[in-house]
Parts: structure tokens; C-alpha cells; sequence
């Protein structure tokens, strides 16, 4: 049923970067850049049927907040189903982070992790997402951003000093990993 949305919607909107959901090695290899240890507050950009948000659930503390930011309504649809106290759901767009958190009354976050497909978007929107996420991170927060190819390193060495990042060949097409830190 999920995969049916996710290629449905593939097929009409440009934000959704895949047709298959992230593997299992790609999620490990994403949420194993986090400490989960203590208070965190993660944001997740673009969760789609919530293949990440289900395993950070699983290992986030009782009173860390993870805010997803969604902007397909048939993808809204599925996440509205995690009912979990430590969840916020908004059917926004990544540039409004900063009011998002406020809303969440969070000034910063420890993470945001994103697989927004920033090769596709336009270059303003990719700048005002990629600022506005440099704004809202902590002091030593990360920014996770899984792609397909290398083409937003270009992008995130504008906003961020620190970017590394790993290689996933257990995803269908392989994933980069970058790993930004403020």
C-alpha cells in the first residue's frame, strides 16, 4: 500500500526523490550519525511513508521531539497514523523551519535529516532551506542529508565548514551521506 503512494506520487510531484522507500542499510547508516543519548530534538525533512521515522522512534528518549515536515498530503495521510507523543506532524515545506520549531517551542535542533531531492529543486528554494536549517541547528548540530549523487556538496560548503560523508550501496539506486556540522 505505501509503495503504491510513493510511486504514484514519484510519477507528479518533484520533491519525492525515489520510488522504492530507503533500505535498511541506509537508514542504519544515517541514524547511526546520531546520539541518541539524552533530550533530542530531530527534525526530519521529506519522511514520506516514514521508513526513517519509524527506527528514530525506536531509539530516541522518552522526551526528545522529532518533527516531521511534509509537504505531499497523500504522504501527510500515512504519517498522521504514527500516533506517538514525542511526534509533530506538519504539512509545510522545509523553508519554514524556523516557525515550525517555534510552534513545536523549540528554538534549535540537535539534527534534521533530509532526502530532499535538492538536484531538482530550484536554487533559491535550495538556499533558503539550506540557511534556514544552518539557522535551527545547535551549536554542534547535524545536518543528514542522504542523495544520489554528489551534486549538493557544491551547496552545503556555502552554509557549513564541516561535510563529510559515507557511501551506501545497499540502496536501490546507492546513496552519499553527508554529514554537515554547523
Amino acid at each position: 500500500m505505501k509503495h503504491k503512494y510513493l510511486f504514484k506520487n514519484f510519477l507528479k510531484d518533484k520533491y519525492i526523490a525515489s520510488v522504492i522507500p530507503s533500505s535498511k542499510f541506509a537508514v542504519k547508516t544515517v541514524c547511526n550519525k546520531i546520539d541518541f543519548n539524552g533530550k533530542r530534538v530531530i527534525v526530519e525533512y521529506g519522511p514520506g511513508t516514514g521508513v526513517f521515522t519509524k527506527i528514530l522512534l525506536q531509539r530516541m528518549s522518552a522526551h526528545s521531539k522529532l518533527i516531521l515536515i511534509e509537504r505531499n498530503q497523500d504522504m501527510i495521510s500515512i504519517l498522521r497514523k504514527i500516533k506517538d507523543p514525542r511526534v509533530f506532524i506538519f504539512n509545510d515545506t522545509a523553508e519554514n523551519v524556523v516557525d515550525i520549531l517555534h510552534k513545536c517551542g523549540e528554538e534549535k535542533a540537535d539534527y534534521v535529516i533530509s532526502g530532499i531531492p535538492f538536484s531538482m529543486i530550484k536554487k533559491d528554494e535550495k538556499n533558503e532551506i539550506l540557511g534556514n536549517t544552518k539557522k535551527v541547528l545547535s551549536n554542534d548540530g547535524k545536518f543528514l542529508v542522504y542523495q544520489f549523487t554528489l551534486s549538493v556538496l557544491m551547496s552545503l560548503r556555502k552554509y557549513f565548514n564541516k561535510i563529510s560523508y559515507d557511501f551506501v550501496l545497499l540502496n536501490i539506486p546507492p546513496l552519499f551521506i553527508f554529514i554537515a556540522v554547523k
